[in-house]
């Protein structure tokens, strides 16, 4: 099925589709920063260039008007927002900018945005310039930060975001050239699994990643601390802006009444609630149901509901009724996302396994496979010690001395103390013929193998000083702990650390009487 083909790409290795639902607004000016961080639920005023956070702008009551990335680029910045939500913001700027020097202008109207997701788009980005570890330095590494760079003839604006909760990439190319662009990804694609994805993907995709689409959870009846952009949207240090107090006052004495969760509903032909449903425990109404659909990725029905606080512990399997259907559901409630995607690093692992899966199964040494592998988990993880090794003997194995010798001099840069990277740069040295280079690596090997069994054997000796001087505290709080019980038996702290005191001591059994004492004499005690 192309459906669960689009979306296997994307979790497993890379897909590419293009959006028009979205648009960027333009603010420039030398009032254009404060006057966004007066308005906006983020700080503005602490971006750099070059980087970006998500932001909501509220109304008086704390509900949610819209929410968008802003990204600093010098004194400009560009909000990246769905264009159903646009009206709102532009009547926010039309209501509220009065003769601050502020230009707003949409850049975007006309130019699809290209979505670039999955582990390994950053492996096909990095791949498109001569060295693709050089490369990999130069794309934007944290959440919403953006960088301009020339890719396939393109000058294009690089965003690290996306919608499917994969690591990916948001590209602004010029007016006009998207197409160009997308087209000229998807050939050299072909060489990283790449799929296309289509509309029906790329909503249950949406809809895996918890991440929020207006109309979809959110709108303006919403309570920003009602939705997963408390968490994200947020700051909670900045100074007022319109429905600041609503969200103070949330933050500061409670929880809401309602929030958006996750609900599991296994696959097992029960009939299915539909979105807008009530949902009820028993006879009382314990939330609402706003969309359903199917995940593949979890195997399970996924549905987005606003629960009750009695009603969102995560984890937990309610038997809930929903209004459309007699049939009981039962629902495994998790806060968002539901899916928690695999970082760069765990990412670069995987990568890194199956390089060495290949490498074992290839037992003349004749396929490049590995060391191609490789070379994308150091993409991903560019301090990854363990690939490097593993590039460094593979290479060697295949002859490629050379760059064995580059890539674990690269290692020794990157750790000083790696004893590894000295002695296979002895061995590789060796290979050549250069006997004193290989000689001087062993020799640096064995200091440095020499250096780290004495640190260990330093360290041991602290903590076996340090084990000595808590026992001997211990051995003299025991004293002080007995005076007081004689006193009072039952006292609580006296009782406890009397027990910690024993525990200290690994004497367990003694600890015990104490600590059962002081639980029954204050029956919510720690202890």
């Amino acid at each position: 099925m192309a459906v669960l083909r689009e979306m296997k790409a994307v979790r497993e290795n890379v897909g590419l589709w293009m959006r028009e639902d979205y648009t960027v607004l333009q603010f420039s000016g030398k009032d254009a920063g404060t006057w966004l961080h007066s308005q906006t639920t983020n700080s503005v005023k602490s971006l750099e260039s070059g980087l970006g956070n998500l932001q909501a702008i509220l109304d008086r009551k704390g509900r949610v008007q819209a929410f968008f990335t802003l990204h600093r680029w010098e004194d400009e910045y560009w909000a990246i927002i769905e264009k159903a939500q646009l009206p709102a913001l532009l009547a926010r700027v039309e209501s509220h900018l009065i003769m601050e020097d502020v230009t707003v202008e949409e850049v975007g109207k006309d130019s699809p945005q290209i979505l670039l997701e999955g582990p390994r788009a950053a492996v096909l980005l990095a791949n498109q310039h001569g060295d693709p570890l050089e490369a990999a330095h130069q794309l934007p590494s944290v959440d919403h930060a953006f960088s301009p760079i020339r890719l396939l003839d393109h000058d294009v604006l690089l965003f690290r975001q996306g919608e499917s909760g994969e690591d990916g990439f948001l590209l602004l190319p010029g007016p006009g050239e998207s197409r160009s662009l997308f087209e000229k990804l998807e050939d050299v694609g072909v060489d990283f699994a790449l799929e296309l994805v289509g509309t029906e993907a790329r909503t249950t995709l949406q809809l895996e990643s918890g991440l929020p689409r207006w109309g979809q959870g959110i709108d303006e009846t919403r309570i920003v601390s009602e939705t997963p952009l408390a968490q994200s949207a947020v700051s909670y240090d900045k100074g007022c802006y319109l429905g600041q107090e609503v969200v103070a006052r949330l933050k500061a004495y409670g929880t809401p009444k309602q929030q958006l969760v996750a609900l599991l509903i296994p696959d097992d032909g029960t009939p299915l609630p539909a979105g807008g449903d009530s949902l009820h425990d028993g006879e009382k109404r314990v939330g609402t149901l706003v969309r359903i659909g199917y995940a593949p990725t979890l195997a399970h029905w996924l549905g987005l509901a606003y629960m009750d606080r009695e009603h969102r512990v995560s984890g937990t399997t309610y038997s809930l009724r929903a209004s459309s259907t007699d049939s009981l559901i039962e629902a495994s409630l998790h806060h968002l996302p539901a899916y928690q995607p695999p970082t760069r690093s765990e990412n670069a692992e995987r990568f890194y396994n199956e390089a060495l899966g290949q490498f074992e199964a290839d037992y003349d040494d004749e396929k490049d496979t590995a060391i191609e592998i490789l070379m994308e988990a150091l993409v991903l993880a560019p301090k990854y010690e363990d690939a490097y090794e593993a590039l460094g003997v593979i290479l060697h194995r295949h002859h490629r001395v050379d760059e064995a010798i580059l890539f674990m001099k690269k290692l020794a840069a990157l750790n000083p103390n790696c004893v590894m990277a000295h002695t296979n740069l002895s061995v590789f040295y060796m290979s050549q013929g250069m006997i004193q280079e290989a000689e001087d690596e062993k020799a640096l090997a064995n200091q440095l193998e020499f250096k780290l069994q004495l640190d260990a054997r330093q360290a041991e000796k602290a903590s076996r000083q340090e084990r000595e001087r808590i026992k001997a505290e211990a051995e003299s709080r025991i004293g002080m702990f007995l005076e007081v019980l004689d006193i009072d038996p039952e006292d609580p702290v006296a009782t406890m650390g009397l027990g910690q005191a024993y525990i200290q001591l690994e004497r367990h059994a003694d600890a015990i009487p104490h600590l059962e004492t002081a639980t029954r004499v204050q029956k919510d005690f720690s202890a």
